[in-house]
């Protein structure tokens, strides 16, 4: 008899290792490829927002406002907002700024009285703008503040305020971004 002849190819236990390894492999390509989706709307959310803004102000200097929301089923008849289909209403009076108006990334349909920024799997823009702000009586003028909320997936929430009014207490949860002018 021969004795055995060396060999070739894996054991089980080569194989076997190879395979956890392969699969730890995949499993943070995974996790850090989710991440980076998520990261990638929360800047798409940053510049929509900026983007808006820039609509709106050239709205406003064209216009001496700043466009009404309306029409939302989600909030109330005040706001535009992604959940509904009231952000047709807010894109075409702002046809001329800005083509076309941007929408969440992820942004859902919502039911009514369903409040976009409290829902934790709702990522929707929301829109309103009012003179009731700033020491200036509602409905006394057009609408001389808005703002906008929408929230980010892994971005800290922020709350931005641009003008020169001394207070306002329009807050939501998630991120907001507010312009007001002076009375």
């Amino acid at each position: 008899m021969k004795p055995w002849a060396k060999q070739k190819g894996f054991t089980i236990v080569e194989l076997l290792i190879v395979i956890v390894v392969i699969g730890i492999l995949a499993a943070i390509t995974i996790v850090a490829y989710n991440g980076i989706q998520q990261r990638g709307r929360d800047a798409q959310r940053k510049s929509d927002i900026s983007t808006m803004a820039k609509a709106l102000e050239l709205y406003y200097i064209d216009k001496g406002s700043y466009p009404p929301g309306s029409g939302s089923t989600s909030i109330n008849s005040g706001w535009s907002t992604t959940a509904d289909a009231s952000w047709a209403n807010l894109a075409i009076a702002l046809q001329d700024y800005i083509k076309p108006l941007p929408r969440d990334p992820i942004s859902k349909q919502m039911g009514v009285g369903a409040f976009p920024w409290n829902d934790p799997q709702g990522y929707n823009y929301s829109y309103v703008a009012t003179s009731a702000y700033c020491g200036v009586t509602p409905n006394t003028q057009p609408p001389q503040m808005y703002l906008i909320v929408y929230k980010y997936e892994v971005n800290g929430q922020e709350d931005k305020t641009v003008g020169n009014c001394p207070s306002n207490s329009l807050l939501y949860s998630g991120s907001n971004y507010r312009v007001i002018k002076g009375t």
